[in-house]
């Protein structure tokens, strides 16, 4: 019987409740929702339940806008009430409504419903958020992630520094010595007054230099966000995709593609390769050192390269610790052509050749354009004007439906590479990419043809420096013909991908000739991938290279001959696992040379909270020799931090290097060891220990500020903070997500709202002994609201310092009452004494 008596009140409350809810559900929303203290026990029936409605006080404040969802940025909004708003011209435009308001650009102020046409606002009063819901047809489509030029940022003043610092060191028992090798790269800038000054330096110290500076660009530029454009003054690189690159001094006009949508942007390399041991790897383009990098054995990707200039071709080197030495070339040249429609490419160069070691700095001026005419056709042209040295050039590329994209172009050029004699000459270029069906792709074929008497800017100035002054190379070689090829293949499921790349060059003026062939067959297993790679490589010597003159490279592949076909076959599997909670992986590679076994490599990576490490085994049989090494990288809030080791019987090799970013601003230095050129400084005063977007390697510092140096210029960025374990358990964030469009290059300054206030906490009673009603807001004598009575009759107050007076809001009916308490102490009795004055 007892159970059951349970079990029917169980049933009677079940009904009770659910006719409560479905009451609820049913009776018609009054305008302000009340909450009936008559529910509540005790004291806490006088506690103001009823205070939910905050209001701002009118006036002006600044306050982040979202319309249908999209936030448009923070803009100053009139607030006459919780309904009524007012906002200025600028902010009309942002909101990308049409049409706009008449005589919206006449008023300073313009009412926000004028702008809502049947839609609805509303003010988050906490999140300092107001949105807006306009129907559709009445708002502008942007492009993904677009922002209005009027929302990018120019940043704030400040100087900064990008560092790369790498030592080698190598001890050899075949002949070849030791050898050190220490290489620093500075790229930094200096911002003022949105102008950018920018210096890209190298420090080389190896033993053919026992140390030198070499600087490969330094100028002045600002962006000029009302024609989508930017200038630079001072030395770099010409940037023409239609004509070969070149180092000058002079000054730049050109069309800022990132300050159009993603559809505008332009392409740029990704190096992929293997390294059999630990290894450096360097990066040339027209002989220029541009990137070098250590990296363990196993495959790499260099991701982050920012070629000095145009389309030229980067020759890779990677010098494995062992001794070997792998060279291969990436066409840089085979971009698509096309535009989309409307859209338009444009760039003016003028000044003086500055060509590393060649004495002879002629003048120029170049320019191009290319001007998308409609969804199939883009055209094209440029020209470059020289004293002894005119070019012309035009093309066109067409999208042809079922059968691809088509690009084509000729040019024309007169050049007088010597003294009295002229040369006329023309550059063929076709190039041809298509997706077939069944997931053949063919990302780019590209052929050009030189004739005989075809000299480009960048020859003819080479020639001309050999004939004149003799500081050049005693022989240039001038291209004839360049084939390359990239074809990519999706096998039926289950089978993985196949890709196929040619690569084929031949020179004029010398013997001198190339051929790269690779054929890949990747797949995965379950977690398991695997990759099996056929390479051949075809090098031709010229015979007017004397033996004297051939570097390190010719010697160990050629030897005394003029010709090498290297042949290699290459096996990759990679098995991931877990081990202690840490994401581990097991490689394996093997390779065969010449037809013959050439060695394996073993090794295990993996990755903890702030280190990635490799340990690895590797054997060569074409050299009788095993090895054992070790590379790791330790991620620091401030720097990245590498290390590797690597022994055999007949070398030993030791290495490391440190990277990352330093800025100075009005506040002091900052660091991270993340790079980059477009910085924001995040501001949360108090907020110690915060991650940012989740990344637990960049954190805020013991003043609540985090750099991130790799900001997405005219795109808008959100920053968002996350609340650690660490800092001042009474700091607290106001709002956690920061926006801004930076200009490229710029520093940008966000400031998040903190609450940096000391916690308080201290019982506190009636006078009669009778706990304080729960949950009751507690403010000063002039409203300020302070904090809350919590469990137990306690205060818990956010202040400064204790204010003389604390307020505790009662309710008792229709009339709100208070009662006070007279300076509060954190130890001891505190008395709350009622008063009779009243407030509503």
């Amino acid at each position: 019987m007892e159970a059951l008596g349970r079990l029917l009140s169980q049933a009677i409350l079940t009904v009770f409740i659910s006719g409560g809810i479905m009451s609820l559900l049913m009776c018609k929303a009054e305008a302000t929702a009340r909450f009936n203290t008559s529910l509540m026990a005790g004291n806490s029936a006088l506690a103001d339940w009823n205070n939910s409605e905050k209001r701002l006080s009118p006036g002006i404040y600044d306050l982040d806008i979202y319309v249908n969802g999209e936030w448009r940025g923070t803009f100053p909004v009139w607030v006459a009430d919780s309904h009524t708003f007012a906002v200025q011209h600028a902010a009309i435009t942002a909101l990308s409504v049409k049409p706009l308001p008449k005589g919206s650009e006449e008023r300073d102020w313009t009412d926000l419903s004028a702008l809502l046409y049947g839609g609805s606002v509303s003010l988050n009063t906490g999140l300092l958020r107001l949105n807006l819901t306009i129907p559709q047809a009445y708002v502008i489509a942007q492009p993904r992630r677009w922002v209005a030029p009027e929302r990018w940022n120019p940043g704030i003043n400040g100087a900064y520094t990008n560092y790369h610092l790498s030592y080698y060191h190598a001890e050899r028992k075949d002949g070849f010595g030791s050898a050190d090798n220490i290489f620093l790269t500075l790229k930094s800038g200096l911002n003022l007054a949105a102008w950018q000054l920018s210096d890209n330096s190298n420090f080389l110290r190896n033993r053919k230099n026992k140390g030198s500076w070499s600087n490969n660009s330094r100028y002045i530029e600002r962006a000029l966000p009302s024609y989508r454009s930017l200038i630079r003054v001072g030395d770099g690189y010409t940037n023409s995709p239609l004509f070969d690159n070149l180092r000058f001094r002079g000054v730049t006009l050109k069309q800022e593609a990132r300050m159009y949508p993603d559809a505008y942007r332009t392409y740029m390399p990704v190096i992929r390769g293997t390294a059999v041991s630990n290894a450096v790897v360097k990066v040339y383009q027209n002989s220029t050192l541009l990137y070098q990098i250590n990296v363990p054995p196993g495959p790499f990707e260099i991701t982050d390269l920012m070629p000095s200039g145009a389309r030229n071709d980067l020759t890779v080197e990677v010098d494995n610790s062992d001794g070997s030495l792998e060279r291969f070339i990436v066409p840089y040249s085979t971009a698509s052509d096309m535009l989309r429609m409307g859209s338009a490419e444009w760039l003016v160069t003028a000044g003086n050749v500055q060509i590393h070691g060649v004495d002879y700095h002629p003048g120029f001026l170049q320019g191009n354009a290319a001007w998308g005419v409609n969804n199939y056709l883009t055209g094209y042209g440029g020209v470059t004007l020289a004293r002894d040295y005119q070019s012309l050039q035009l093309g066109s590329a067409i999208s042809v439906p079922l059968l691809g994209s088509f690009s084509g172009s000729v040019d024309v050029a007169s050049a007088e590479p010597q003294e009295g004699g002229t040369r006329h000459g023309q550059r063929l270029k076709l190039s041809w990419s298509r997706y077939f069906p069944g997931d053949l792709n063919l990302t780019l074929a590209s052929w050009y043809y030189h004739t005989s008497d075809y000299y480009s800017f960048y020859d003819a100035v080479q020639t001309r420096a050999i004939s004149q002054h003799k500081t050049a190379t005693t022989h240039w070689k001038r291209n004839r013909q360049t084939f390359s090829a990239n074809l990519d293949q999706t096998l039926a499921e289950g089978w993985g991908r196949v890709a196929l790349s040619g690569f084929w060059r031949q020179y004029w003026n010398s013997e001198q000739s190339s051929r790269q062939f690779s054929l890949t067959w990747s797949n995965t297993f379950h977690h398991a991938n695997w990759s099996l790679a056929l390479r051949r490589n075809f090098y031709h010597l010229d015979s007017m290279d004397s033996m004297d003159s051939r570097d390190e490279y010719d010697e160990q592949h050629y030897g005394n001959h003029r010709s090498y076909d290297e042949r290699r076959i290459d096996l990759a599997v990679n098995l991931p696992f877990a081990l202690s909670g840490k994401r581990t992986g097991l490689t394996l590679r093997s390779s065969m040379k010449q037809g013959k076994y050439n060695g394996i490599q073993t090794g295990i990576n993996g990755t903890t909270s702030r280190v990635d490490y490799n340990l690895n085994y590797s054997e060569d049989r074409s050299e009788d020799t095993a090895a054992v090494g070790w590379w790791s990288t330790w991620r620091t809030p401030y720097a990245r931090v590498n290390h590797n080791f690597s022994q055999a019987s007949h070398y030993r090799q030791i290495g490391g290097g440190v990277s990352g970013s330093a800025l100075i601003w009005r506040e002091g230095l900052l660091t991270s060891a993340s790079t980059g050129n477009t910085f924001a400084i995040l501001d949360a005063p108090g907020i110690v220990g915060a991650t940012v977007n989740g990344n637990a390697d960049n954190k805020t510092n013991r003043q609540g500020r985090a750099l991130i140096p790799s900001a997405t210029p005219y795109k808008m960025n959100s920053f968002r903070l996350e609340q650690g374990d660490a800092g001042n358990d009474w700091a607290e964030l106001k709002g956690n997500i920061g926006f801004v469009a930076p200009w490229a290059g710029s520093i940008s300054y966000l400031r998040y709202q903190t609450d940096t206030r000391k916690v308080f906490v201290m019982p506190a009673r009636f006078e009669n002994g009778e706990p304080l009603p729960f949950g009751t807001d507690i403010t000063d004598v002039a409203g300020e609201p302070l904090g809350y009575v919590a469990q137990g009759s306690k205060l818990y107050i956010k202040a400064d310092q204790l204010p003389e007076w604390l307020v505790i809001r009662l309710s008792d009916g229709q009339m709100r009452k208070s009662c006070r308490i007279h300076r509060p102490t954190a130890e001891g009795k505190n008395s709350c004494v009622l008063f009779e004055e009243t407030y509503r």
